[in-house]
């Protein structure tokens, strides 16, 4: 039979000597039997934890005295049981000994539940010391009794400072009398659920914004309120961060009431959650007043068309759709795109009846460009011919070649769709700013011409920075506002050439001298052009033993802590001094090197040296220093890039965690899923990532989470004085990038105003001329000498 929880055991008896003479079991055979002619000091060292019980029991039986202890029991069931163990001696009239009588009592549940209660007291204290949240005890006055440790670290005040006041008398005037009546609520036992924003005074005489809860103290049997604990916590940043959210809101708004798209969301059960004006226009509704409405009932005609199945399905699958569809009520064609995401759709659609009529119209003609409508190369050649076979004064025939900056940016990571109606948009504004008689034409992807008559360079050079300027405005793609720009090559037949062939040719090159400026510029052909061909040759002919001569090395430009000045580490740059054409500038020889398969040879020789030396000086001063080393967009698909960082630092014994390896933007995303694989590979060997150049491409902010990537560099353009709203972006971008986990390096900084910028926003690094430019080892070595012994951060 299972034996009671709580129980009483063996009401004993005993002789002088301690020997059982009679027991009644209460435990119903759940402790070992103490029968009789069994010895008590034995039964104890037979079951008893404590072998000294025995010892003090039968030290208490010799001396005829009372005795009690508390025992840890092996009971008869495998459970051990605290057991108190209890005894009487017995006295005849002559005062002596005539036994003893004694019980033993299970204490196993009230210890266990003192136990709870202790712990439970101690746990409650420990957190209230030891959390950051403001937790007072205050009386139905309103009297501090109790606050707890964090009033000091928060506020300022010490315990003594406030124990005893008022707390409306910390508060702003402003907040005091919402306080007091929330008070008054809870001493008349209402429970208060809701958050009681206030400004709380700091030592210092500023206000600390607090978001507070109040709760009754009450007597557990009569239910009178006694006290109340208010508990609150710093929410400044909260408040900070919420009306940065406001704000970017607020961008995300004017963004889309500045597309030329429309465009309208709608949740689950498909009620419209916003449109843009565009869009309620078109809808025929007052702008906003669609807000909650049902899109069905909304869009005239479109339940039961393949527009509204084709939503449908977006909704149920969740996935994204693109296509163009005849819209009746109104009788336009439209492009739409559908973004699918967990709250329901997001729709952007564009008149296209325009480009569509354009299509039909040119269908059979193929001297026109489909995509823009614009004349193509075919078409262009005749005219050139026909322009330079009519004379026109002093005009001479220009050609005028464009290649936008960006292009392969926007395909890539915004899609097709995209690309193409950048594109779209890009021959509208060139149209735009032609004089009549000018014609514009697109000889595929991203590259347009200009066909002119020009009186001599000044009118060429107007028209170019026409087309430039109009090129530089920011395009709306796909919702997204985004900088492309583009380089232009002229050339002119009075002085390049007079065929449409050599034109094209020499205005080709003139773009390529443009590209190579950066930025958007243009450029005149010159002759001189032509050496500049020879010289890529060059280059070309002697990168092929540049590395097996030993003409290259590397130097070392440092990374500096922004709140420190100290030393966080290095990054390492490849150059190259050849002997006869002199020191070759990177970006003059490194294109070419990605081109013909040079670069995963060098970039391998990079990779050791950098270990090499790393480990060299990190020896050398007794510290651990960081490098950082680029990895290009060839290295990065190379199946052996893993095997050759795991062989450098295998052979120059240098730690993983202190080499960093730099990839671009647009390397990643040219294959994602094995840009991943390998990243995850190379984060297993120990090395650190760093994403390089960030925010100069138009990859999505979701690849962030994709990508193991443990540093995020900034490119140096978000500092210049030009970009605006720049401190603004940067902070919001180094929050973002500390919110993912991730260090923030600022590139290119010359200025002390940039730092200061940078140090508000709390970027981790910088580097840049306003520390040190690149150096070669030796001067690299002697600026380590430089500093104090010690200083590398780690």
């Amino acid at each position: 039979m299972p034996h009671p929880t709580s129980f009483i055991a063996s009401i004993w008896t005993t002789d002088t000597e301690g020997v059982c003479t009679s027991a009644v079991d209460h435990a119903q055979g759940a402790l070992p039997p103490f029968a009789v002619a069994t010895r008590l000091p034995d039964w104890l060292r037979a079951y008893a934890v404590d072998g000294q019980a025995a010892d003090r029991v039968a030290d208490a039986l010799a001396r005829h005295t009372a005795f009690g202890e508390e025992v840890g029991i092996k009971c008869a069931d495998g459970v051990m049981r605290r057991v108190a163990v209890s005894g009487l001696p017995g006295m005849d009239t002559a005062g002596r000994c005539t036994g003893w009588s004694g019980a033993f009592a299970d204490v196993t549940e009230q210890k266990a539940t003192l136990d709870r209660a202790l712990r439970s007291d101690a746990e409650h204290r420990l957190i209230v010391d030891h959390s950051m949240d403001l937790i007072a005890h205050c009386g139905v006055d309103g009297r501090y009794i109790h606050v707890s440790p964090s009033y000091t670290t928060l506020l300022g005040w010490e315990a003594a400072d406030i124990v005893g006041r008022n707390g409306l008398d910390f508060l702003h005037p402003d907040d005091r009398a919402q306080a007091a009546a929330a008070l008054a609520r809870v001493v008349a036992g209402e429970e208060i659920g809701d958050v009681i924003e206030v400004r709380k005074r700091h030592r210092d005489g500023h206000y600390v914004e607090l978001g507070s809860k109040l709760r009754k103290v009450a007597d557990p049997a009569t239910g009178a309120v006694f006290g109340a604990v208010l508990v609150s916590r710093d929410i400044t940043r909260e408040k900070e961060m919420l009306h940065r959210v406001e704000q970017a809101h607020a961008r995300v708004r004017t963004i889309l009431e500045s597309i030329e798209d429309g465009f309208f969301s709608v949740n689950r059960d498909w009620e419209i959650t916003y449109a843009n004006t565009l869009a309620e226009v078109f809808a025929g509704v007052e702008p906003g007043t669609s807000g909650g409405k049902v899109l069905w009932d909304l869009a005239n005609g479109l339940e039961g068309t393949e527009t509204s199945r084709v939503y449908r399905r977006a909704m149920e699958r969740r996935e994204n759709e693109a296509f163009e569809t005849f819209y009746e009520p109104e009788g336009v064609w439209l492009s739409v795109r559908v973004y699918a995401h967990e709250d329901g759709l997001s729709v952007f659609f564009h008149d296209i009846s325009d480009r569509k009529r354009a299509e039909e119209r040119l269908e059979q003609l193929a001297t026109r460009d489909d995509l823009t409508g614009l004349p193509n190369r075919a078409w262009l050649n005749g005219h050139l011919r026909s322009m330079l076979g009519q004379a026109r004064g002093q005009a001479e025939t220009t050609v005028l070649f464009i290649d936008l900056n960006r292009f392969k940016e926007v395909n890539d990571s915004l899609g097709h769709a995209a690309g193409d109606h950048l594109l779209r948009q890009v021959g509208l504004r060139l149209q735009s700013c032609l004089r009549p008689g000018d014609v514009v034409a697109r000889l595929g992807g991203d590259e347009f011409v200009v066909a002119a008559h020009c009186a001599g360079r000044e009118a060429a050079a107007g028209i170019a920075q026409r087309l430039l300027k109009t090129l530089t405005n920011p395009f709306h793609i796909d919702g997204l506002e985004m900088c492309v720009g583009a380089s232009i090559g002229i050339s002119l037949s009075g002085q390049d050439g007079a065929t449409p062939e050599l034109l094209f040719q020499n205005a080709d090159t003139a773009m390529y001298k443009a590209k190579a400026l950066g930025a958007s510029s243009y450029q005149f052909f010159e002759p001189e052009m032509s050496v500049e061909a020879r010289r890529r040759l060059q280059v070309e002919t002697a990168l092929r033993r540049a590395l097996e001569l030993g003409q290259f090395e590397l130097h070392y430009q440092p990374r500096i802590d922004v709140r420190t000045f100290r030393l966080r580490g290095v990054e390492v740059l490849l150059r190259w001094k050849h002997p006869e054409l002199g020191q070759v500038a990177p970006f003059e020889f490194v294109p070419i090197a990605e081109e013909r398969g040079h670069i995963e040879e060098i970039g391998r020789w990079v990779l050791r040296e950098a270990c090499r030396v790393g480990k060299e000086l990190s020896d050398k001063y007794g510290t651990q220093l960081h490098v950082s080393v680029n990895v290009s967009a060839r290295q990065l698909r190379s199946a052996e890039l893993v095997a050759d960082v795991e062989q450098a630092l295998r052979v120059s014994g240098f730690a993983p965690r202190a080499l960093e390896l730099e990839l671009t933007e647009s390397a990643l995303i040219d294959d994602i899923e094995q840009s991943v694989d390998v990243l995850h590979r190379l984060k297993r060997l120990g090395v650190k990532l760093a994403l390089d150049d960030f925010g100069t491409g138009y990859s999505s902010l979701s690849y962030l989470k994709r990508f193991p990537v443990d540093v995020l560099k900034l490119d140096r353009s978000f500092f210049l004085d030009e970009c605006p709203n720049g401190d603004d972006f940067v902070a919001a971008l180094v929050h973002m990038a500390h919110a993912l986990g991730l260090t923030v390096v600022a590139e290119g900084i010359e200025t002390e105003e940039v730092m200061e910028t940078l140090r508000d926003c709390r970027c981790d690094e910088a580097q840049g001329y306003l520390f040190a430019r690149p150096m070669a080892l030796p001067d690299f070595d002697k600026f380590l000498q430089c500093e104090v012994p010690g200083a590398l951060a780690a």
